[in-house]
């Protein structure tokens, strides 16, 4: 065991780790009676909250809040209709009884029922802190509530109550999310610290804790678990392995395995000593930096070329944007909070109870006329969602969602094929240009272009793929606009070209500083055929020599055209000057491909960017 042993000193030195080791073991007597491990005591604490007659002296507080979550999550859209919340949240709930581990007629135990005699209101929570469901509980709850409370005028309200909002095998059930329950005990005591006993607000801040320690794994925690796995990760596995037998089928610990099956009891008594001494630590370390979710997702991007604005790989919702939805903000506008990846839309995944991965589409908090404009196009186009979405004030709404199964959680690779399955998926795609198409729509809309017609929609959609950009159709492009040649260069993809102005302020500004396409020079035009069906010119200026870059720049500039600071910095190698979006009717038909290549290059926002190019590049002829 020399080796390990090495490697396992090594991490007694890492400050990183002891860093984290600090973080976790801070004292917090909730841990000490070991309230963060079970569900039933979680349903015990739950039950003092629900109640307003119980010693924290909120009164019904908790209940209210509680009661609110449950409209407020866009899951729950359609799951209330007719109930009336509003005279609920108004009304008081001195009566309110809260009762745990109630017997079912199938001796079944609900865990939390909330009874309000006086408002004739009944909450049956299901609490799941890690465990699964049981077959059929869910409707034999509901049924045994339903049953016990049936005089007219009664609401029975069914709540999943779950750690990671997993969704209830009851379409019935309202869903909840111990986030939820987090945020209104940290509302409670920011806004009502002085009035809040001492004694209640220390327990109420150890149990926050407690929450956090389960579902916020803050950013720097993340960060520290990360940087230890990366430099100790022989070590971490290694001591986490020698006490956990359940990873053994998997071939990528098989090796480990072996190895801890060679040790003397000696050598396996010590690693039970360190490990016992550093578990939650060593454990968090091997779970977030072997998550397997995260690293079949870092695959997936750099498989589906994507760059790193596009995505974040969250321990438990990686997410990301096709590349070019960035370009819907000029239409749709910024989300009014700090939304995901700050676009419109975002797309992510999550691991599901069954073994199966989600993927989710939904549209975020856009100002509210470019929301409604926005649905009210993909409605047109047979993309579903809840009505209420459309209801100004509505923030967040779902416009796709799919399961897979996973073969293996344990292997990236079969989580990575999950992914693409999804993401492959054609009503996702069909999905994708639908959004594209309405987009378009409403660009059209505001520039007077002509509308495009449904039969045009029809085609496009009609399509599970996108062929290649017709070669045809690019020649035609480029004899159209006397492009030579030397000029140009096709790929199926993504054809490119440069324009005299760009070999005139080559002479000037000199060629790029590494290889460049094929081209090598200050600019270049090419055609992007997109996910979604569209097809996209770019304008891009490329890595020339820094002080070039930056006095071209400060050309450009000076005629009006405007950069990003970033862009101004002699390191910087790329920088986009125009880019603009068509979809297209029939890839198949080159002459419509070329006509459409015509309308982007011909755009007058495009026209007018070129004319100062132009400029610029006949004063520096003229040098």
């Amino acid at each position: 065991m020399t080796h390990s042993l090495e490697q396992i000193a090594q991490l007694e030195h890492s400050k990183e780790f002891a860093r984290l080791h600090q973080k976790f073991h801070q004292f917090n007597p909730l841990k000490v009676l070991r309230v963060d491990q079970f569900e039933i005591r979680h349903s015990n604490i739950l039950a003092w909250l629900l109640d307003p007659n119980e010693t924290h002296q909120l009164g019904s507080f908790f209940l209210k809040k509680l009661l609110t979550r449950l409209v407020m999550r866009a899951e729950n859209e359609g799951k209330g209709d007719g109930i009336d919340f509003l005279s609920f949240l108004y009304s008081s709930f001195h009566d309110a009884e809260v009762s745990r581990e109630v017997k079912t007629h199938t001796n079944r135990m609900i865990d939390l029922l909330v009874h309000v005699p006086s408002q004739k209101l009944v909450l049956v929570i299901e609490n799941k802190f890690h465990a699964g469901e049981s077959d059929g509980q869910l409707v034999d709850y509901l049924a045994y509530a339903k049953a016990e409370f049936q005089e007219p005028g009664y609401t029975v309200l069914p709540i999943f109550l779950t750690l990671a909002s997993e969704e209830p095998s009851d379409d019935s059930y309202l869903l909840l999310g111990y986030e939820d329950v987090l945020e209104i005990i940290e509302q409670q005591l920011e806004f009502s610290k002085e009035t809040t006993a001492d004694a209640i607000y220390d327990f109420l801040s150890f149990y926050i804790e407690v929450l956090k320690e389960q579902l916020v794994h803050d950013a720097e925690s993340v960060e520290l678990a990360l940087t230890v796995y990366d430099e100790n990760k022989n070590a971490i596995d290694f001591l986490f392995l020698s006490q956990n037998d359940n990873f053994k089928k998997q071939a990528v610990y098989k090796s480990i395995y072996k190895q801890l099956a060679k040790l003397d009891e000696s050598e396996k008594t010590a690693l039970r000593k360190i490990y016992g001494a550093k578990k939650k630590t060593i454990d968090f370390v091997f779970n977030i930096g072997g998550n397997v979710i995260r690293e079949a997702f870092l695959d997936f991007v750099k498989e589906a070329d994507m760059p790193e604005e596009a995505y974040a790989a969250h321990i438990r919702f990686p997410h990301f944007i096709l590349p070019d939805w960035s370009d819907f903000q000029e239409t749709l506008g910024e989300p009014a909070s700090a939304y995901w990846l700050g676009q419109a839309f975002i797309i992510w995944f999550e691991r599901q109870v069954g073994e199966r991965l989600k993927i989710t589409v939904e549209l975020g908090p856009i100002p509210y006329v470019e929301r409604y404009r926005l649905l009210t196009e993909l409605e047109k186009r047979d993309v579903s969602f809840q009505q209420s979405g459309k209801e100004e004030g509505k923030r967040y709404t779902k416009i796709y969602t799919a399961w897979t199964d996973v073969g293996e959680w344990a292997s990236k690779q079969e989580v990575l094929k999950s992914m693409f399955v999804l993401y492959d998926a054609p009503e996702l795609n069909d999905l994708f240009r639908k959004i594209a198409e309405s987009v378009e729509v409403m660009e059209d809309a505001t520039e007077e272009v002509e509308e495009v017609t449904e039969s045009k929609l029809e085609k496009v959609l009609n399509k599970s793929t996108v062929p290649p950009i017709p070669k045809e159709a690019f020649d035609l492009f480029c004899a159209k606009h006397h492009i030579a040649e030397a000029e140009r260069n096709y790929h199926w993809r993504n054809p490119s070209f440069v324009v005299p102005a760009f070999t005139r302020i080559e002479e000037r500004y000199g060629m790029s500083r590494f290889d460049w396409w094929w081209h090598n020079g200050a600019l270049l035009f090419w055609f992007d055929q997109l996910r979604d069906g569209r097809l996209k010119l770019i304008l891009e200026l490329g890595p020339l020599q820094g002080e070039d870059r930056v006095a071209l720049i400060r050309e450009l500039e000076m005629l009006g055209v405007t950069f990003k600071a970033v862009s101004k910095l002699r390191t910087a190698a790329y920088t986009r000057l125009y880019s603009n979006i068509k979809v297209i009717e029939d890839w198949q038909d080159a002459q419509q491909v070329a006509e459409e290549m015509t309308k982007l290059f011909q755009h007058p926002r495009h026209q007018e960017l070129l004319a100062k190019i132009e400029a610029v590049s006949m004063a520096s002829s003229d040098i």
